[in-house]
């Protein structure tokens, strides 16, 4: 996982992921082992140790669903696999910090037990944090990491859980055809882009696709860069 990645590895993984990988590895940086007082100076000192222990809490803990972003380790609970196009348990916190998993669903004896790691349509997450590629996710992400992401980017569809390739069928979301004629629109003619986004904040149809293939070549030109 990303705990384990160096800079070369990130030359060499799709942008979103080396992107995630970093934020990973910052974290790992910033742990303050050394400072622990109750830990042998061999302890403190064993590099390999501390980022294997890192590695066994992170990979194994939860989110709590406070909307605190604290991680906590459940015995047992850390032992169900995830599960993309299906899962069978999901987890609960009481007002205690309790945890409660139940199935969701009927489950013959011999099936696993499963439960969504993250986004089934975001694997970049799942390598960075996990160390594993779900290869069952209908989608992953388009790659697209603008250096400056506004705010109507984000209002025309802007996001990782958005901005989908489909995996079987081919398809693109309408969402990065959206952002990359923003984007076309942004460099050539300001105005047409304020009138795109007009048009899509109001729900004018009509007129996005009209300015969708006006700049069809220009668009697909900025793709074929891009990706």
């Amino acid at each position: 996982n990303a705990a384990s990645m160096t800079p070369f590895c990130y030359k060499c993984i799709p942008p979103l992921v080396a992107s995630l990988a970093q934020k990973e590895r910052t974290k790992l940086n910033h742990l303050s082992v050394k400072q622990v007082p109750f830990l042998s100076f061999d302890i403190r000192g064993n590099t390999d140790l501390w980022r294997w222990a890192f590695q066994i809490v992170y990979t194994r803990s939860f989110e709590a669903n406070d909307g605190s972003g604290d991680l906590r380790i459940v015995p047992m609970a850390d032992m169900f696999n995830h599960g993309s196009a299906e899962t069978e348990v999901e987890y609960v916190y009481d007002e205690d910090g309790n945890c409660y998993v139940q199935t969701i669903r009927d489950v013959p004896a011999g099936s696993p037990l499963r439960m969504s790691y993250g986004d089934p349509t975001n694997p970049s997450f799942l390598f960075a944090r996990y160390g594993f590629l779900d290869e069952s996710s209908p989608a992953t992400f388009c790659k697209l990491i603008p250096s400056h992401i506004s705010e109507e980017m984000q209002n025309i569809g802007y996001a990782h859980n958005r901005m989908l390739f489909f995996k079987d069928s081919g398809d693109v979301s309408q969402e990065v055809w959206d952002v990359l004629l923003y984007q076309v629109l942004g460099e050539n003619d300001e105005w047409k882009q304020k009138e795109f986004y007009e048009a899509h904040m109001n729900g004018e149809h009509g007129t996005k696709q009209s300015i969708h293939e006006q700049y069809l070549s220009q668009t697909m030109a900025k793709t074929f860069r891009t990706y």
